[in-house]
Order: C-alpha cells, then structure tokens, then sequence
C-alpha cells in the first residue's frame, strides 16, 4: 500500500511547485486597483491610481478589498484547472461542499 509513496510525495511537491508559478491579475474600479495573486493565495502585487489617495479613505479600503477577493476567487479556480490537467480530477465539487 505504501510502496510507491515516496513517488506520490514528489508528486504532491511538485504541484505546489507549479501552484506558486500560477498567476491572476484582478483589476476593479475602470482601474483603480489591481492585485496580482499566485496559485498558493500570495498577494504578490497592489497597484493604487494615485488619484485615489485623495478620495475618500473608505473607498480606497473597499477596492482593495474588492480586489484581493475576486483575485482569490480566480486564483482557486485556476488551481482547480490546473489540478484536473495533472491529476484528472475535477475539485469543483469537492471545493463546493466546504464553501461557507
């Protein structure tokens, strides 16, 4: 049972190897903030317009926010295409049953 586990172990790095070289770039607010966010959830990059420094901090915050999330979302789904090229097994499901 145990015989090829080393093999599956070197497996599983080497996806999440290629997880962290996935990347999304999520834009909001006719671009106002862009995120850039790999396979593993890093935030990698935040660009602000300058011109929302001056406006209202609230805003500001709600844009960012808006972004790192939508960034999450297409990130995951990424991952769960690139897991189904490797693996052949479709995660959408099994994600599914664990959304909040």
């Amino acid at each position: 049972m145990f015989g090829n586990l080393g093999g599956m172990l070197s497996q599983v790095q080497n996806m999440q190897e290629s997880l962290k070289e996935i990347q999304v770039e999520i834009t909001v607010g006719d671009g106002d903030v862009t995120v850039l966010m790999n396979g593993v959830q890093n935030l990698l990059k935040v660009q602000i317009a300058p011109r929302l420094m001056q406006q209202d901090v609230q805003e500001l915050e709600d844009k960012v926010a808006e972004a790192i999330n939508l960034a999450q979302q297409a990130s995951r789904s990424k991952v769960q295409e690139q897991v189904a090229k490797m693996t052949g097994i479709n995660l959408s499901n099994f994600m599914n049953m664990f959304k909040v």
